[in-house]
């Protein structure tokens, strides 16, 4: 399901069913599926970050930015993008 999630949208997905990685549009990143959920971390257009996915339960943590990106921008991007991520895997 993730794969075909990430073919939609133009993300390449290089791994096995445990652990792997990704790329796409500027954006990079690792995966791991771990017996909870899964996890990895990210680096998109200069931002730099973490991410976990549980059954009901999704975060996001961002470990570093550009000085200049407003924090209240980046939460509602993220804020949206995992909305998007939540209404496709419905």
């Amino acid at each position: 399901m993730i794969c075909k999630l990430a073919e939609q949208n133009q993300v390449r997905v290089i791994g096995t069913e445990h652990t792997g990685s990704f790329s796409g549009r500027g954006l990079h990143g690792d995966y791991e599926f771990g017996e909870h959920g899964i996890r990895g971390t990210f680096a998109a257009h200069g931002v730099k970050g973490e991410f976990s996915f549980v059954i009901g339960k999704a975060a996001v943590t961002i470990t570093d930015k550009p000085f200049w990106f407003p924090e209240t921008l980046l939460k509602h991007k993220v804020a949206e993008g995992l909305d998007k991520l939540c209404d496709e895997l419905a």
